[in-house]
């Protein structure tokens, strides 16, 4: 686990430490007439607000399961918890600010 640690922390990119406050998950019809499961977790930061965005397959993703227009169930972070999260790129957009490449670190 020591391991794990050390290597994310080689890793580039941009690290964010921030409260979880909300996880939020909407149905999306793609272009194609695929489904898909947009889903997303605010995190507090100091000061505002940084929105984690992820984009799930429902019939590919096992994590998510949906009830013809409605998710029932879908991957979300512990509320309050404090986490650490590497980006490679963040978004920001009428002061709101987005990541939608993203993964937890430990440490």
């Amino acid at each position: 686990m020591a391991n794990d640690i050390k290597e994310n922390k080689k890793k580039n990119g941009i690290y964010i430490r921030g409260d979880v406050i909300s996880n939020s998950a909407k149905i999306v019809k793609m272009k194609d007439s695929t489904t898909r499961v947009s889903v997303k977790h605010e995190i507090a930061l100091e000061p505002g607000i940084l929105v984690l965005d992820q984009l799930l397959d429902p019939f590919n993703d096992n994590r998510v399961k949906i009830d013809g227009d409605e998710v029932k169930s879908f991957p979300t972070l512990e509320k309050f918890q404090s986490i650490l999260v590497r980006t490679n790129r963040i978004k920001e957009f009428n002061n709101q600010m987005s990541a939608s490449d993203w993964e937890i670190v430990r440490g």
